[in-house]
C-alpha cells in the first residue's frame, strides 16, 4: 500500500501480567489496537473489529493506515512521529474508516509502549466512537443558531417563571437585554391586570400541553404596550420530567393593525354598499315616477356611470377619488373628443366618496345631455370643464358652446334633478344652470372642506 510505514519492530514476549492486561484489552469496550512505532498493526481487539468491520486476521501486520482517510495520512504519521518519541495525545478527535468505506467520528488517545528500560517500542491507540455525539453537538449547534437568527423572541424559564434564556429577537422585541432579564420573573413583560395569563399558562405547562399563538399584550422595557403571539411548551429532561417551559414571542402588532384596517374597511363597505343600494332605489323611482315606465337603458346608463365611481373608489383604497381621473371617467365614452373638443382643467384634488359620487353623476348627466341635445350632437360643438380652489371654497363649471342652439327645458327630469338639486344638498353649495342659445353652462360653488373632508391641502 503506498505511503505505508515498512517492517514492524520486535515485541517482546507477554510475561503473565501482560497477559492479564491483555484479557481486560480484549474484553474492553473500547476499540484498543497496539502497532509498531512506525504504525504496522500488532494486536486488534474485539471492539475493533466491531467498529471497523475488520477481523483480527485480517488487520494484524497492516498497516494503520488502512483505516484512515487518504487526506490524513500526513497528519497521522506526523502524530505517530511524535508518539514514538515519547509523547502522550489524548481524545484526538479525527475521522477512521469502517470496512465499508463509511467514515467514523472518532476520539482517538495515543501512548507510547515502551519496555523494561523506557524505551519506545510500540505505540497503543484507544478509539472511541463519538459519532452520535458530535451529530448531537451539531444539532444543538444548528438549533442555536436557528434562536440566534430567528426574527422571533425565544425565552425558557423554569417552572416558578424564572428566565434562563433571552435571545436577540426577545431584546429587540421587547427591548430587555439578556443581562436585564436572566434570573429575573417572566412576570416583568406582563402588565398587571394580565398577570393571571402566566398562572394559567405555567399550569398548562405542567399538564404537559403546548400553548400555540395565544394572542396577548406585553410590556416593553420603555413601558410601552406591544401586541404580541406566544407558544409556550414544556421542556422536559432526560427521563421525561417536565423541568421548564420554552416561549415563542412574535411581534403581531403590524398583522393587529392590518385586521383592525381590514375590519374598518368592511365595515365602510358594508356602510357605502347599503348607500348605494339605496341611490339605485331612488333612481329608479324618480324614472318611473307619476307612473311613468321605466327607460331601462336610460336606467343601466346611470348605473353604470355610478360603477365607474365605485371602481376608481377601490383603486384608491376606498378612500378618495381624484377629480381628474373622476371627469375623464365619466366621459371615457368620448375619449377621442376629450383634448380636441373636449377640454379638462383643474388643480390635483382628492374627492371624498360621498363628493365623488355627486359630481360623477352630475358629470354623466351633463354628458348625457350634449350628447343627445347640446355641444356633442354636432361636429362643431365645444366643452370646457374647469375647477378651482379660492381660499376656503371649491368652484367648477361645465361650458358648452358651439352645439345647436339651446332652449331651457319645459319640465324638469331626473337629470335636472341630478346636475342640480342633488349636488347642492351633497355638498351643501350653490348651483346655478343656465340655457343661453350658445350652450348649457353649468356652476358648482360649495366650501371645500365639503368635498376633501380633512385633505383640504390636497394638491398644494
Amino acid at each position: 500500500m503506498h505511503g505505508k510505514p515498512g517492517a514492524p519492530a520486535a515485541m517482546p514476549a507477554p510475561s503473565s501480567s501482560s497477559t492479564y492486561l491483555a484479557a481486560i484489552v480484549a474484553s474492553s469496550a473500547d476499540a484498543i489496537l497496539g502497532t509498531t512505532r512506525d504504525g504496522t498493526i500488532r494486536s486488534w481487539n474485539a471492539a475493533c473489529e466491531r467498529l471497523f468491520g475488520r477481523t483480527s486476521e485480517e488487520m494484524i501486520g497492516q498497516s494503520v493506515l488502512d483505516v484512515i482517510p487518504g487526506e490524513l495520512w500526513d497528519e497521522e504519521q506526523e502524530i505517530l512521529a511524535r508518539v514514538a518519541a515519547g509523547a502522550s495525545i489524548e481524545n484526538y478527535e479525527t475521522v477512521r474508516l469502517a470496512a465499508d468505506g463509511r467514515p467514523i467520528e472518532a476520539a482517538v488517545t495515543l501512548s507510547p509502549i515502551r519496555d523494561a528500560l523506557g524505551v519506545v517500542i510500540g505505540i497503543s491507540s484507544v478509539v472511541r466512537d463519538i459519532s452520535e455525539k458530535k451529530q448531537a453537538e451539531r444539532g444543538a449547534a444548528m438549533l442555536a443558531a436557528i434562536i440566534t437568527s430567528t426574527t422571533d423572541g425565544v425565552v425558557s424559564k423554569t417552572l416558578d417563571g424564572i428566565v434562563t434564556s433571552w435571545n436577540k429577537s426577545a431584546e429587540r422585541i421587547l427591548g430587555y437585554t439578556e443581562a436585564d432579564m436572566l434570573n429575573q420573573s417572566i412576570r416583568k413583560i406582563i402588565p398587571p391586570d394580565r398577570q393571571a395569563e402566566e398562572d394559567r399558562i405555567l399550569a398548562t405547562v405542567l399538564a404537559g400541553d403546548i400553548i400555540d399563538n395565544f394572542e396577548t399584550v406585553r410590556v416593553r422595557k420603555d413601558g410601552a404596550l406591544i401586541d404580541v403571539a406566544v407558544t409556550v411548551s414544556p421542556v422536559r429532561d432526560a427521563t421525561g420530567r417536565i423541568v421548564g417551559a420554552s416561549k415563542i414571542v412574535r411581534d403581531i402588532t403590524d398583522k393587529r393593525q392590518t385586521r383592525e384596517q381590514l375590519r374598518t374597511l368592511l365595515a365602510e363597505v358594508n356602510h357605502r354598499s347599503k348607500n348605494l343600494l339605496s341611490l339605485v332605489q331612488a333612481i329608479a323611482r324618480q324614472m318611473t315616477r307619476q307612473g311613468q315606465q321605466l327607460d331601462l337603458d336610460r336606467f343601466l346608463e346611470r348605473l353604470q356611470a355610478l360603477a365607474g365611481n365605485q371602481d376608481l373608489l377601490i383603486r384608491n383604497d376606498w378612500r378618495f377619488i381624484p377629480l381628474g381621473e373622476l371627469v375623464h371617467s365619466q366621459l371615457r365614452s368620448f375619449g377621442d373628443a376629450i383634448g380636441s373638443r373636449i377640454r379638462i382643467e383643474g388643480p390635483p384634488i382628492e374627492l371624498t366618496p360621498e363628493a365623488a359620487q355627486a359630481i360623477g353623476m352630475a358629470m354623466h348627466e351633463l354628458a348625457t345631455n350634449a350628447a343627445k341635445y347640446g355641444a356633442l350632437a354636432n361636429k362643431e360643438g365645444r366643452i370646457d370643464i374647469g375647477w378651482a380652489r379660492e381660499g376656503p371654497s371649491f368652484t367648477m363649471c361645465w361650458i358648452e358652446q358651439g352645439g345647436p342652439p339651446v332652449t331651457p327645458p319645459t319640465r324638469s327630469g331626473f337629470g335636472s334633478k341630478v346636475i342640480s338639486d342633488m349636488v347642492r344638498l351633497s355638498l351643501d353649495g350653490a348651483v346655478d344652470v343656465q340655457f343661453p342659445a350658445s350652450g348649457l353652462r353649468w356652476h358648482l360653488s360649495c366650501p371645500i372642506v365639503r368635498i376633501t373632508r380633512g385633505r383640504s391641502d390636497a394638491g398644494q
